[in-house]
């Protein structure tokens, strides 16, 4: 699918608007445009869709450097990224602003962290080679990268790495997500026509441009 792009692209669900960040392999990827408010969209929660509320707390989508909070009131930083030519290895540190201790880490719930790729200008990347969720270090790595902890407690901080294996990968990362959520929205061959929309599933992200 051919995905033409937009200057200003945005799609409204519910009664939020949100900013596409970047279509990668089908998916969407989504990111709040408003300031930190208490917003209603929906999600998926067994076999059909049901509201869920979501407070955003701060900025989440900024430069490499900035700090990122997710809508379980944790703050993210990426300390540092080692890029070598088949593996990139992420520093990240995490402190838990919220009162109860929370999992940052947990791929069944859609928490986890992942690098999007970028293909040639015009182009869009084949299904399945847009996007590489990075892991916990192998032993080998873990001796000098411990791992980020999956969860975090009240009010405290978690300090770790994780891996992307880019031994197969094609074309170059150029953003890190943090995936947080799913929703629902359009992807459409043609934005301006609606007859080549389809719904397709949607990631909630923090995003972090390289």
């Amino acid at each position: 699918m051919r995905i033409r792009p937009l200057p200003f692209p945005f799609v409204a669900i519910g009664t939020v608007v949100l900013l596409i960040i970047a279509i990668l392999a089908g998916r969407i990827f989504l990111s709040p445009t408003s300031n930190p408010t208490t917003v209603q969209t929906q999600g998926f929660s067994g076999s059909g869709l049901q509201p869920t509320p979501i407070h955003h707390f701060g900025l989440e989508n900024g430069k490499i450097s900035d700090s990122l909070i997710s809508p379980d009131n944790v703050t993210f930083h990426i300390v540092e990224i080692q890029r070598g030519a088949t593996k990139w290895l992420v520093h990240i540190h995490a402190h838990n602003n919220a009162g109860l201790g929370t999992k940052i880490l947990d791929a069944g719930a859609d928490h986890y962290f992942m690098l999007g790729l970028k293909g040639p200008a015009g182009s869009p990347v084949p299904p399945g080679q847009g996007e590489v969720t990075l892991t916990a270090p192998t032993q080998t790595d873990a001796a000098a990268h411990p791992a980020l902890p999956a969860a975090v407690a009240s009010n405290a901080d978690g300090d770790g790495w994780l891996v992307a294996d880019l031994t197969n990968v094609k074309y170059p990362p150029f953003q890190l997500f943090y995936v947080y959520g799913t929703v629902t929205a359009d992807a459409c061959a043609d934005p301006n026509d609606k007859s080549t929309c389809h719904a397709a599933t949607g990631w909630r992200t923090l995003v972090w441009i390289l």
